[in-house]
């Protein structure tokens, strides 16, 4: 029972951290920020370099598509890709993440 407990207390705690964003967290370059959001958000499927390929994601590394473009289907989605117009909840941050997908192309 006690060990019970402590699991679930423990299960609470690790849910609890890093859901509240601070203002240190986005206190660093428009660059590094756009990173932490690609990190958390497209890693899983495009990969750290942006040419992984899982579930059909295109390859940015090769892409052209201008900020814009880029912010669009972020925001929509596309394909399999879902919509994160709900998930990110300032343009600054469409802004980060779309100036570090055009980052992965050089």
């Amino acid at each position: 029972m006690v060990l019970r407990v402590l699991f679930l207390s423990f299960g609470f705690l690790l849910l609890s951290c890093g859901t509240e964003e601070t203002e240190e967290q986005w206190s660093a370059s428009s660059l590094e920020n756009g990173e932490k959001l690609y990190m958390i958000h497209c890693l899983r499927c495009h990969g750290p370099s942006g040419d992984l390929g899982a579930s059909g994601s295109k390859n940015l590394k090769i892409s052209t598509l201008k900020p814009p473009e880029i912010t669009k289907i972020i925001s929509e989605g596309k394909g399999a890709m879902p919509a994160y117009a709900n998930t990110l909840d300032s343009k600054e941050k469409f802004n980060w993440l779309s100036e570090y997908v055009i980052s992965l192309r050089n």
